[in-house]
């Protein structure tokens, strides 16, 4: 199998021997949104003015594949905001005012009695987590095909120079990891697992080998190299060197019968199953030169970047610094710090003027090197042409629509052309999605005038006759029909039960 890409430079933070979790300290409000990334809205099911605990339920799936979402800290629902999350997509945000009660909500801990598929797979539906991988959706659509799966592959790959919290989860929840895995190999009905590490990660794959040598049923778990170069850190990438196939955009890689995960779902997937903890905080690696604590922590849905700045803190404020969400090839530079920490963080980088290239665009000087690198061998200088021409008919036939957004091409251009950008563009265009309403900061519910004077200074306009808009039309999600299917299988499987034991007496 041919590996298309770049080699980038070594690890920002390679020099860093701290690999452990810092958990962030609590910001005194959270505004959570309703979408991590795009799709699928959840619906509101909590009021202004409702107590929460941690762990309570805000939200429910919305539409054909939406998500539960659950609170990140016991207090008091004081707003609910419209604006922009970390993806540039425009959705509701429930403002949190934390109390310092600290109470939880919880599931009930799976027994080993009750381990089977169906509950596996109700438990994965309602657990709230979100893939780390493009387009971040909710994890369990990628289970819900009736197809045979072989392969549940764990992709711990760090091809992005900053990011490090994969390796920082396989060494200090290893155990946990590769119990999470199994129990979405269950879910699956896969046959083995499988961990695919690089070649840069030698120390963390000798952890893993360790804890395996340890295990005494080990048979269907497997380690595997691949080479170290970008990018990697794509689902459906992944699927194609595994099976030789990719899935087109939009689509799952079960249909090559492999299903890739993360070590971070792996390890969420084993606190909703055994400890009953749903899904509201994500392993993100916070870094970039402009940071003074640069670290791997733990941070909570809903949390805002202006908190996470003021924790870990900068060298210096400079109008050239940027913040950047996300890795710094495929990452998204943010314009504002009033934006949410969501379940798809990775990496959060606080970078100065050397990390980011300044150059002009020049003229194309066809030297080949975007088509040659193009992960998924997209004639990308054609692309280009055909948006800057406007011709996007031109980009539909030359497959702009299979772009994984890698960014890979804009890194080897000699020219500095904004290749990646113009190619997404088209993608976004070809594939019918619309620009963003600039007023999207307004407030549309809120408690009092003090919550706006003390926090929000930026608020354009306040409704204070909010009434929650009707439904049109939602679409039934075919999870739902499942569920019903899955709780009655449970039923069933509890009156049989009960009846073998009463013919046993």
């Amino acid at each position: 199998m041919e590996f298309r890409g770049v080699r980038l430079k070594k690890k920002i933070d390679s020099k860093n021997k701290d690999t452990g979790f810092f958990v962030l300290r609590d910001p005194e409000y959270y505004s959570v949104p309703l979408l991590a990334d795009d799709g699928d809205a959840s619906k509101r099911i909590v009021s202004v003015g409702d107590e929460v605990k941690e762990g309570s339920l805000l939200a429910t799936p919305c539409g054909r594949y939406g998500n539960f979402i659950y609170s990140p800290c016991s207090g008091k629902v004081v707003g609910v905001s419209r604006k922009l999350n970390a993806s540039g997509v425009e959705c509701d945000h429930i403002i949190l005012m934390r109390d310092m009660n600290g109470e939880t909500q919880t599931f009930e801990p799976l027994k080993l009695i009750d381990k089977t598929q169906e509950v596996l797979l109700k438990r994965l539906y309602e657990s709230g987590m979100v893939d780390n991988f493009q387009p971040f959706d909710p994890s369990y659509k990628k289970y819900l095909l009736n197809c045979k799966v072989e392969k549940i592959i764990i992709n711990c790959t760090e091809d992005d120079p900053y990011n490090t919290s994969d390796s920082a989860l396989i060494e200090n929840f290893c155990s946990e990891i590769v119990e999470g895995a199994r129990l979405l190999k269950l879910v699956a009905k896969a046959e083995k697992i499988v961990f695919i590490f690089t070649t840069a990660q030698k120390r963390i794959v000798k952890i893993l080998q360790g804890y395996l040598k340890k295990l005494d049923n080990k048979k269907d778990v497997k380690i595997k190299i691949y080479p170290n170069i970008y990018p990697l850190h794509n689902s459906r990438l992944i699927g194609y060197y595994e099976t030789g196939v990719m899935v087109p955009e939009g689509d799952r890689t079960a249909k090559t019968r492999v299903i890739v995960e993360s070590p971070s779902n792996c390890l969420d997937f084993y606190n909703a199953v055994e400890k009953g903890v749903p899904c509201t905080k994500r392993a993100v690696t916070i870094s970039g030169n402009n940071c003074l604590r640069r670290a791997n922590y733990f941070i909570k849905n809903g949390t805002s970047i202006e908190h996470v700045l003021s924790v870990v803190g900068t060298k210096k404020n400079d109008f050239e610094n940027i913040l950047v969400y996300g890795g710094i090839m495929s990452g998204v530079a943010q314009e504002s710090l009033d934006i949410s920490v969501t379940l798809a963080a990775t990496s959060i980088l606080f970078c100065d003027r050397n990390e980011y290239a300044q150059e002009k665009e020049t003229v194309c000087i066809n030297c080949g090197k975007c088509v040659a690198c193009c992960p998924v061998k997209l004639h990308v200088k054609n692309i280009d042409d055909a948006v800057v021409e406007r011709r996007f008919s031109d980009a539909k036939k030359c497959g702009a629509e299979a772009c994984i957004e890698c960014g890979a091409c804009s890194y080897v251009c000699p020219a500095k052309r904004f290749l990646s950008q113009r190619v997404i563009y088209a993608k976004e265009m070809l594939m019918g999605k619309t620009a963003k309403r600039p007023e999207s900061s307004e407030y549309i519910l809120v408690e009092g005038e003090d919550f706006k004077k003390k926090k929000f200074d930026s608020i354009l306009q306040i409704k204070e006759n909010f009434t929650l808009p009707q439904d049109k039309g939602e679409q039934v999600p075919e999870v739902e029909e499942m569920l019903k299917v899955l709780n009655r299988r449970v039923e069933e499987e509890k009156i049989n039960k009960k009846e073998g034991e009463t013919d046993a007496k």
